[in-house]
């Protein structure tokens, strides 16, 4: 099982939110989920690569993240996001998150907040997500992706600040074989690598202050086209890696906020419109 939660929260004084919060978010998603599921959380922390579980920073309920909210006023409400990819961690944070609204305020950025709500936005397991792809697969020939909020790709020490197709069909592979998704063989990734192409982009650069170091990235979005030579397993394999994005963000550090995205499939013609055409995609989806 996939799943994408929206926890709402409710500020309980007056207080401001820093522009890198986003450990401060995880910070407290592991505070609560180690009261109800310690060995779980060992586990995660224990983990090598890609970790089972995204989170997004705070943002205005309503809106979407990467829109960063300043403060808080007392009785003000704000949101956050967090993917979760496998039974077992869905299960422990919706029972975690239940027992947190119950037993009093949580704490993030020195701000002490209450748990009001906690929404399943979207929900799949693997085998749903191939099913659609393969049902999809013909219908695919160009795609945007959104990145909402610092996004980059880290190779040898350094960042990379341009979304290549290798660089994200990679850190969508290691997301998808995260779930439990079945293997794409070498080859069929190698060829998405070589023949999708970025055709149009509108990318800004930024850079977050994790505190011991500084970390730089980009948001906006990249338009990409499939060379006509892929055949329909190939985009299928794609439409799988893509179905990932909401759940697993793309690239370094999702679990703190960053690599929040959201993706379309768009007519070849036109990388930048913004009608969805995957059956099935929910509305969810364009707010990420």
């Amino acid at each position: 099982m996939l799943a994408l939660f929206e926890i709402e929260l409710e500020a309980l004084n007056d207080g401001e939110i820093p522009q890198t919060h986003g450990h401060m978010v995880h910070g407290h998603f592991f505070r609560t989920l180690k009261q109800t599921a310690p060995d779980l959380c060992n586990r995660i922390h224990g983990m090598n690569g890609t970790l089972p579980f995204t989170l997004s920073t705070l943002y205005k309920c309503g809106s979407y993240p990467g829109m960063h909210v300043p403060g808080a006023e007392k009785g003000s409400r704000v949101c956050y996001r967090t993917g979760l990819l496998g039974d077992e961690l869905v299960s422990a944070v919706s029972l975690a998150m239940n027992k947190a609204m119950i037993s009093g305020p949580v704490v993030i950025a020195d701000l002490p907040l209450g748990i009001k709500a906690i929404r399943l936005l979207k929900a799949e397991e693997i085998s749903e997500i191939e099913r659609n792809a393969a049902a999809a697969a013909d219908k695919l020939h160009a795609f945007r992706i959104d990145f909402r909020t610092l996004t980059c790709f880290r190779s040898e020490g350094r960042s990379l600040l341009f979304p290549e197709t290798r660089l994200v069909v990679s850190s969508l592979y290691r997301s998808w074989t995260a779930a439990g998704g079945h293997e794409i063989p070498d080859k069929t990734l190698r060829r998405l690598a070589r023949n999708v192409f970025p055709v149009r982009y509108s990318l800004r650069t930024g850079m977050l202050d994790m505190g011991k170091y500084l970390l730089s990235g980009f948001t906006g979005y990249c338009a990409y086209e499939l060379d006509e030579c892929l055949d329909r397993d190939e985009r299928a394999a794609l439409s799988s890696l893509l179905s990932m994005i909401p759940y697993a963000g793309i690239g370094y550090k999702t679990t703190m906020g960053m690599g929040q995205a959201r993706y379309r499939i768009v007519p070849a013609k036109d990388p930048d419109d913004g009608v969805d055409e995957v059956a099935g995609q929910a509305s969810t989806d364009g707010l990420l």
